[in-house]
């Protein structure tokens, strides 16, 4: 049975202020290995989360989130069009390649998404595997900056999207960035969830 993608939470302690869910300089004790050696900080890339399974080598059903979309009886609508072009240009990349069977999740981002914060033509899914190998920022897993709460807050301000910058796309700013730890664990920083930001909200 297909599980939603578990919520990611943000090593810093979130609280509404003035109206507004926000992020203090307090470190949440159960996200502190956020800023341990060797956790990898990936692009947050905006768009919607799909999972897609695999059985017998095949795709068998694609999810965004819990609701199922069955590739064998499609309602030809702009998320489905949206969505398999997307995996195709995934498979086009070698994204996809060699993956077993099972449930694969990553994200969708394009012209139908979000407004298309990425400025990508089309529409194009990333497996949260290649993110997270491909477009990590190196100078986090050397410890080569300061990880103290004022510094990564400054850094947001103007952070690049590595995903746009590794595959050649327009330059933006990046909506956050996921946390890897070798274990599995996972956590979430949005440009968005600093005082500082102005813009579409503070959403949890």
């Amino acid at each position: 049975m297909l599980k939603d993608f578990p919520k990611l939470h943000s090593p810093f302690v979130r609280k509404e202020i003035d109206g507004r869910y926000i992020v203090t300089p307090e470190i949440d004790p159960d996200y502190s290995w956020v800023f341990e050696s060797g956790v990898r900080a990936s692009d947050k890339i905006d768009g919607t989360n799909i999972c897609i399974r695999i059985k017998n080598g095949n795709i068998s059903e694609i999810f965004n989130r819990t609701n199922e979309k069955n590739i064998f009886n499609i309602h030809k609508t702009n998320w489905e069009a949206a969505c398999f072009e997307g995996i195709a240009q995934a498979i086009k990349r070698g994204w996809c390649a060699n993956w077993e069977d099972g449930d694969h999740y990553g994200e969708l981002i394009g012209e139908l998404f979000n407004g298309n914060p990425h400025q990508i033509t089309g529409n194009i899914f990333i497996p949260f595997e290649v993110l997270s190998e491909r477009c990590h920022w190196h100078t986090w897993v050397q410890n080569k900056y300061p990880k103290d709460f004022y510094s990564i807050s400054e850094w947001f301000k103007t952070l690049p999207s590595i995903f746009n910058q590794k595959f050649k796309f327009p330059e933006v700013l990046a909506e956050g960035l996921v946390f890897y730890h070798p274990d599995g664990r996972m956590a979430k920083l949005r440009r968005d969830m600093f005082p500082w930001h102005e813009g579409r909200g503070h959403k949890k």
